[in-house]
C-alpha cells in the first residue's frame, strides 16, 4: 500500500503554517478526511487535493479552511467552520484543513502564497521558501508533467542554492540535459520500462550527467540492484543525491 504523503505548509516568507499535513490525493481519502477524529492539534493539517469544495458533515470540531490555487496563493480562507457546513471556492486546486483559529495565530492571510516541503527534510534542515540571493551551484533539469512535484523539487533545491536550469516533460529529457550542460537530470518515470529507456537514453547523450530516477511505489516496481526514489516519500533522499553529484563534479 502507498504511504501517505506528509508534509510541511510554510507561507513564501518562510514562517511556518503547519508542521505536519497528511495528504489525501485519492478519493477515499479525500471522503474520509477529518471523519472520526476527536480533534486536529495546533500544527497538525489535512491537505485535500485535487479540491475546490468541502463539507463538515459528522465532524465533531470547528475548523479554518484554506482554499489554494495553481500557484499555491491562499485564494480564500473560511475561518471556524462548524460541524455540518461546507465552503467552495471555484478556481482553487487544493483545499487545507487547519485547527479552528489557526490562520489567525499563524498569520495566513488571503494573498498570501505557500510553499511545501517534505517533512522529513524539512526536520532536517530548516528551508527558507524565498530564493536565495547570489550564485547558484550546479544545473539540475527536472524531468516531469506533474506540476506539484516540479514545485515541490524546485523549493527543496532552491533552499540549497541549487540552479534547476530546465523543467520538460520526461520525454525531453535528454535533449535538455544536453542543451543546458546538467549536472544531474531527475526523471520521473511513469512506466517503469519508459523510464529506464528515457535514463539510458539522456546518459547517452549527457554521459557527464547523474541521472536520478523517481517514481510511484518505486520499491516494487524497480529492477534489481538499481536505485529509484520514491516520488512522494523519498524527496530529501533525491536532493542528497543530487547535492552528492554536484559536489562530485565540483571536486
Amino acid at each position: 500500500m502507498r504511504k501517505v504523503p506528509n508534509l510541511t505548509l510554510r507561507r513564501e516568507d518562510g514562517r511556518v503554517v503547519a508542521e505536519s499535513v497528511v495528504v489525501a490525493d485519492s478519493t477515499g481519502r479525500r471522503l474520509r478526511g477529518l471523519l472520526g477524529k476527536k480533534e486536529l492539534p495546533s500544527g497538525h493539517a489535512v491537505l485535500l487535493r485535487p479540491a475546490w469544495s468541502i463539507h463538515t458533515a459528522f465532524m465533531r470540531f470547528p475548523i479554518d479552511v484554506v482554499f489554494l490555487d495553481a500557484d499555491q496563493i491562499v485564494v480564500k480562507i473560511v475561518p471556524n467552520l462548524p460541524s455540518f457546513k461546507t465552503a467552495s471556492c471555484r478556481g482553487a486546486r487544493e483545499v487545507v484543513e487547519l485547527r479552528a483559529g489557526e490562520c489567525e495565530r499563524r498569520g495566513l492571510a488571503l494573498g498570501d502564497r505557500v510553499a511545501w516541503a517534505a517533512r522529513a527534510a524539512d526536520e532536517a534542515a530548516p528551508i527558507p521558501v524565498a530564493d536565495l540571493e547570489g550564485e547558484r551551484r550546479g544545473a539540475v533539469v527536472l524531468a516531469s508533467t506533474d506540476q506539484r512535484y516540479l514545485k515541490l523539487v524546485r523549493f527543496l533545491l532552491d533552499g540549497k542554492g541549487i540552479g534547476v536550469v530546465a523543467s520538460v516533460p520526461p520525454q525531453g529529457a535528454a535533449e535538455a540535459a544536453g542543451g543546458e550542460a546538467a549536472d544531474v537530470v531527475v526523471i520521473d518515470a511513469g512506466a517503469m520500462t519508459e523510464g529506464l529507456r528515457l535514463a539510458n537514453v539522456t546518459r547517452a547523450r549527457r554521459p557527464e550527467a547523474t541521472v536520478v530516477l523517481v517514481g510511484e511505489d518505486a520499491a516494487d516496481r524497480a529492477p534489481a540492484g538499481m536505485r529509484v526514489y520514491e516520488k512522494w516519500d523519498d524527496t530529501e533522499g533525491v536532493v542528497a543525491a543530487i547535492e552528492d553529484a554536484i559536489e562530485r563534479k565540483a571536486v
